[in-house]
């Protein structure tokens, strides 16, 4: 599985290859998709990661340069979750939430982990933070460059009462998002959320140095992965091998 490869690099690697090659986006999932890989059987398809989504794209949309080769293109929706993904990037394969650590995370049964007074921390943080999120889903979808979805959890909320630091609200000139968008990333968070986001929610509460037994976003993961595999992760897995039996 090579690492760090141009796409001009990429691309001459499937003008030569024989094998079936799974490219996915980045490094940064490559844990999870080297247990996939695994798991499918290495002799069966090679996963390559493209450093990015637009390179992947960009890959995708020259497929004519590399016609013998047997490809499958596996990207995370990020924000096409609030959106639509576009009809001309059909044949990707795309996750079913805003990324592939939302489809580990679907269905909350990770959450099984936290104890009473951890689930109460972990609502309370998680709501907090939302309406800070949904205030920059919404700058997004009304076309504000300026927006981000990248602030991690210890960035934005105070550590003793788990709420959005005042003064990060004000240095965003922070407005209140509107009910119907709040509601629905809410009821969705599992699905709509940054998965990246919402790992460091829950680690954050169960990495902590006074618990007994302490957990980090990679135990998490796997948790995930091998002992409570969710629905939409299994149709991910079914749909990257019916393209790979193809």
């Amino acid at each position: 599985m090579a690492l760090d490869l141009t796409v001009e690099e990429i691309i001459a690697t499937l003008q030569r290859t024989s094998l079936t090659t799974v490219l996915v986006e980045g490094t940064d999932d490559m844990m999870i998709y080297r247990w996939i890989e695994d798991e499918i059987g290495i002799h069966n398809a090679d996963f390559l990661p493209c450093k990015g989504r637009d390179n992947l794209i960009k890959i995708f949309n020259r497929r004519n340069e590399f016609p013998n080769a047997k490809v499958i293109f596996i990207a995370d929706k990020d924000t096409y979750i609030y959106t639509n993904t576009p009809q001309n990037l059909n044949e990707i394969i795309w996750t079913n939430g805003y990324s592939i650590e939302n489809d580990l995370y679907y269905g909350k049964n990770i959450e099984q982990i936290l104890s009473n007074s951890e689930k109460d921390v972990f609502v309370k943080s998680l709501n907090n933070f939302l309406r800070y999120y949904c205030f920059e889903v919404e700058r997004f979808l009304n076309g504000d460059e300026e927006y981000t979805l990248r602030n991690h959890p210890q960035h934005v909320l105070c550590t003793i009462q788990h709420i959005v630091k005042d003064e990060f609200l004000q240095s965003i000139n922070f407005n209140e998002p509107s009910k119907e968008l709040l509601n629905k990333i809410s009821e969705n968070y599992d699905v709509m959320l940054r998965g990246k986001t919402l790992f460091a929610l829950l680690t954050r509460i169960v990495s902590r140095k006074e618990r007994e037994v302490k957990h980090s976003k990679a135990s998490l993961l796997e948790h995930c992965y091998r002992t409570h595999r969710s629905e939409k992760f299994i149709e991910l897995l079914e749909k990257i091998n019916q393209k790979i039996s193809a």
